[in-house]
């Protein structure tokens, strides 16, 4: 869960910073460098969906490998 996480936290910084640079360095119309900077959001939030969809994906195959493996018998507590 941490690494999705970081990777999400990551992805986000990144989107900004380079949307950020674009603002900063574009050529194009402010209507233009929003259109990109909209689109560019959409491409980081949808990354983002899909590394959280493999994730739960993971952790639910983890969690059916799990609730397979038989426990080991009880042992009675010792009463002193």
């Amino acid at each position: 869960m941490k690494k999705v996480l970081s990777f999400i936290a990551g992805l986000l910084s990144g989107g900004l910073v380079g949307a950020l640079v674009v603002i900063l360095i574009a050529p194009q119309s402010g209507e233009e460098t929003r259109r990109r900077i909209a689109a560019r959001t959409r491409e980081i939030v949808a990354a983002a969906k899909e590394a959280i969809a493999e994730r739960r994906r993971e952790l639910e195959a983890e969690y059916q490998m799990a609730i397979q493996i038989p426990l080991p018998p009880a042992e009675p507590e010792e009463k002193g």
